[in-house]
């Protein structure tokens, strides 16, 4: 951010727009700046009115001096080299004599700079083509390294270790947020230290929160929860290897993602948690429904922010559960949201495409009408992986997961025979079967049976027979168009003379073959 201010000002940018809410950052950078070009800079905000910053002190210049208006009058009249900055001074941009003065400013020849220093990126079309804007990104490691420094220094902390494993807990937060959460954890504990990550991390999680767009996961799924897709497991063991300094020198790319299509409940968001668990990586869910936001470049500011912080925690993984519904309106989105759900698909499929940093992308959907063909071509994702309803011996290894889970010997059981009887039942409808079988059993004062697992089985109907002409074709796309999560071929549905209830969407017109 130095180097891009230094040469706007050398280009002769009299007008530049710093977005961030860090205002510590943008002086110490804007200071460094000053004195590279051996130039003074001031700081203006309506309420404290014109300071300088000079000799390592701040002084006051005109503390009277608190109309916008009146300010940018003083800095015309200015005749020496300077860079000024305005705090917060996009509330104005509504007064057609502040605009005015802002491009009578940008087209000035003088030496002098105006820095508009504002949380939100805000650009009147009047100064579209005369303003250098610029974003400042999230603090890497050394920025976090300096605030911790800082906070030692004023809470005299004796005992900290300025470990890389302390620095990397905070990264996702602005220097703000950073110095809050460390000064929480050392007064709270006396000490700042590797023993005070968990508590710095919590605390991130709630500010992460805040948002609403991403939330901060702890899984406790591993891999060897996960019932049958042997393919998928595999590939992920592999990707898993290329995070390492010795795939980096070996010359492989960095992974960027995975999609995961196919029938609800079997396995997709247990695999997004399983594979965080595996490579021991942060795991952000990101709800893209929240990201529509009702003011006008809200929804880009959004995305842009979730996206930052999930560059800033890298190495991470981003998990969006059913992709297909925050983006079901991108065909329509010009006549529908005046093309915002476009740009916001536009900036995501960008930032996909472009990202060096670490964040793998796990991405899961349901169903494949609703998703934008741009997102499915070679090049967004490493693989797009089809995950079918488990095969009987896949639903033998479910089974034997979810009783071991409640505590039981998957022994006592006849695994083969509940399973055979479970045909075309999902995951999820497998757990469901076990947990009331244990309510049964519950009520009736004994433990839970092979028979009481059958009765169950016989009381739900599941998602396979009433969906049936659906999965069949999803199964028909994915045999073309994406990788088997199981190597075992899934298993067809038995043609049945009994009628079965079908949802409003799936009634076919009689009057077409």
């Amino acid at each position: 951010m130095i180097d891009k201010i230094e040469l706007a000002i050398k280009s002769g940018s009299s007008l530049i727009q710093v977005v961030s809410y860090e205002w510590q950052r943008v002086h110490g950078i804007i200071n460094t700046v000053a004195k590279t070009m051996n130039v003074n800079w001031m700081n203006w905000s309506r309420v404290s009115g014109l300071e300088q910053y000079e000799n390592g002190e701040w002084s006051k210049v005109d503390e009277d001096l608190t109309d916008p208006i009146d300010v940018l009058e003083d800095f015309r009249d200015k005749e020496e080299n300077i860079i000024l900055i305005l705090e917060d001074f996009h509330h104005y941009f509504d007064v057609p004599q502040v605009i005015r003065h802002l491009r009578e400013i940008a087209r000035s020849s003088a030496n002098k700079t105006l820095v508009l220093a504002q949380p939100l990126k805000v650009v009147p079309d009047d100064l579209s083509k005369e303003l250098v804007v610029l974003e400042l990104g999230l603090p890497n490691k050394e920025t976090i390294r300096t605030v911790i420094g800082n906070v030692i220094e004023d809470l005299e902390i004796e005992d900290f270790e300025m470990t890389e494993k302390l620095l990397e807990s905070a990264l996702g937060l602005t220097v703000m947020e950073a110095e809050r959460a460390f000064r929480k954890a050392a007064i709270n504990k006396g000490r700042l230290t590797e023993m005070e990550i968990q508590e710095i991390i919590q605390e991130k999680e709630s500010i992460i929160k805040m948002n609403g767009m991403l939330e901060y996961y702890h899984p406790n799924e591993s891999l060897s929860n996960i019932g049958g897709l042997d393919n998928l497991k595999d590939w992920i063991e592999e990707r898993g290897n290329a995070y390492s300094q010795e795939a980096r020198e070996y010359g492989l790319n960095l992974p960027k993602g995975v999609l995961l299509l196919g029938v609800p409940g079997c396995g997709k968001s247990l695999t997004a948690k399983a594979i965080s668990r595996s490579w021991n990586f942060p795991l952000l869910r990101f709800d893209l429904g929240k990201v529509f936001g009702g003011l006008v470049g809200e929804s880009e500011r959004n995305i842009r922010e979730a996206l930052d912080v999930a560059k800033a925690i890298s190495p991470c993984i981003l998990w969006i559960d059913e992709i297909e519904k925050g983006l079901s309106g991108v065909q329509s989105s010009g006549s529908s949201d005046g093309g915002t759900t476009s740009r916001v698909f536009g900036t995501f499929l960008t930032w996909m495409q472009e990202k060096k940093e670490p964040v793998f992308v796990i991405a899961t959907a349901n169903n494949i009408g609703l998703m934008p063909p741009e997102l499915l071509r070679k090049g967004r994702f490493d693989e797009i992986f089809f995950v079918d309803l488990p095969t009987v011996e896949e639903r033998m290894n479910i089974y034997e997961i979810h009783i071991n889970n409640k505590g039981r010997n998957p022994r006592e059981f006849d695994l083969e025979q509940i399973a055979t009887k479970s045909f075309g039942f999902s995951g999820a409808e497998i757990e469901e079967v076990l947990n009331e079988s244990l309510f049964r059993a519950f009520n009736q004062g004994r433990d839970v049976t092979t028979e009481d697992i059958l009765y169950s089985i016989g009381q739900i109907c599941p998602l396979s027979k009433t969906m049936s002409e659906t999965i069949t074709g999803l199964r028909k796309w994915a045999s073309a168009r994406a990788r088997l999560a199981s190597s075992r071929a899934g298993e067809e549905f038995l043609q049945s003379e009994e009628k079965v209830p079908k949802l409003k969407q799936e009634i076919s017109n009689p009057f077409l073959n």
